[in-house]
């Protein structure tokens, strides 16, 4: 990834996290969960049962990404807007 410093750093300063289609077992990408903030949501869309380490504030959204993305709006609609 010739970016991922970079990808840290904006990770480190997300607001919530989303991880969509990915086994997370490719480095350095996969490692980038690591640099979210405690107490920072992650939203993880995948149709597999994803590992993850860190599974405080981890939501799972069990499904293809064309539809799980639409699922992780309508949450976040009705968390942020409501």
């Amino acid at each position: 990834v010739p970016l991922i410093v970079e990808a840290q750093k904006l990770v480190e300063r997300a607001d919530i996290f989303v991880i969509i289609g990915t086994s997370l077992l490719v480095y350095p990408a996969a490692g980038l969960v690591d640099y979210v903030k405690p107490g920072v949501p992650i939203f993880v869309i995948d149709p597999k049962h994803v590992e993850i380490r860190n599974t405080k504030n981890v939501y799972f959204i069990q499904a293809p990404a064309t539809i799980g993305t639409k699922k992780l709006k309508d949450i976040l609609i009705q968390k942020y807007l409501n």
